[in-house]
């Protein structure tokens, strides 16, 4: 795990292994039944491998997800509670910047999700390569973030393990919100309690252990991940759980002296990273932000809209309107 003020934003990741032996001895039932054919091994975690495939008459390049569903004690509340969600939430969500869902397939002791495959990565090796992005470009890329979120907001999904492993690019690296292992429907007024994400992105309520509802625990981590993206590193070490909370409840967030993000943008991430729950602003403030709020939604490869003159916008009921005020969320 690198830590705060390090230019690597990385976590430890497991290294790509193969497919198990009988999803290779599935593999002909496969490509026969579904057209699905592996390529190259792209990635694996604690119950699942990810390949890249082709899949359908088109041979249509995609990601396909293999979970290992065969009960063992480690993996049954994995199977019993966080599958079942996942399964229901990923046919649900259907939004440019949320990875596609193509097909599920079941067979013996295992199942596929085939997704939509981004061919520009994710958002940490990106900020790998280039260290911290210049505030254009990641106004454009928080843009999309905030509005695949919304999407789930839209059918009150809480993701709780946004981080930037989780944030895929494509080829023209507009954002692929992805991994949902850990998402469920929180309705209005209903809480959880359970422990998700990664420990230097979550919330302060979910590191003390507390309640939380609404959405707020993934608000607080998109001003971690915009930390990043404009910093180059953690904006908490944690190495030190205990000290890290403490600093997170005391609102000190350092920015590096060499730092050179805009006065707006620093004080938007302040404004995320307050650690009382209903204080932290609504995707709707943030949008209207007075960092975002000149930032219009788009897809690339499209050309950025031009926005109106000032004397267009005042006599113009499509042109920007004068932001409102924040509107907190309540937890």
């Amino acid at each position: 795990m690198v830590k705060e003020e390090s230019t690597d934003v990385s976590e430890n990741q497991e290294e790509p292994e193969e497919l198990s032996p009988k999803t290779k001895a599935f593999a002909p039932t496969l490509e026969k039944e579904h057209k699905l054919k592996f390529d190259k091994i792209l990635g694996s975690g604690s119950y699942s491998r990810v390949a890249r495939a082709t899949w359908g008459d088109k041979k249509l390049e995609v990601a396909a997800k293999v979970i290992n569903i065969t009960s063992t004690r480690e993996k049954d509340d994995y199977i019993k509670k966080f599958l079942p969600r996942e399964k229901e939430i990923v046919k649900l969500l259907k939004h440019d910047n949320i990875c596609r869902l193509y097909e599920m397939i079941s067979f013996p002791d295992h199942i596929i999700f085939v997704t939509e495959f981004c061919a520009g990565g994710d958002l940490l090796r990106k900020m790998k390569d280039i260290k911290t992005m210049n505030e254009d470009d990641a106004k454009f890329t928080f843009r999309q973030f905030i509005a695949a979120l919304m999407h789930l907001q839209s059918y009150n999904i809480v993701h709780r393990d946004l981080k930037c492993e989780n944030i895929f690019l494509d080829k023209h690296e507009n954002v692929k919100l992805g991994d949902f292992g850990f998402s469920r429907i929180l309705k209005p007024g209903e809480k959880s309690g359970t422990f998700c994400g990664s420990r230097a992105y979550v919330a302060p309520e979910i590191l003390r252990g507390r309640e939380y509802s609404g959405n707020a625990v993934d608000v607080w981590s998109t001003g971690v991940i915009l930390y990043i993206m404009l910093v180059g590193s953690m904006p908490f070490d944690d190495r030190n759980p205990t000290k890290m909370i403490e600093r997170q409840l005391a609102h000190k967030i350092k920015f590096p002296k060499l730092c050179t993000a805009s006065v707006q943008s620093k004080a938007l991430i302040l404004e995320i990273l307050q650690p009382h729950a209903p204080n932290r602003p609504t995707y709707k403030a943030i949008c209207e932000s007075e960092w975002l709020k000149s930032q219009p939604y788009y897809m690339k490869p499209d050309e950025h809209p031009k926005l109106p003159t000032p004397s267009t916008a005042t006599t113009t009921p499509t042109g920007p309107q004068k932001p409102k005020d924040s509107k907190r969320q309540h937890a």
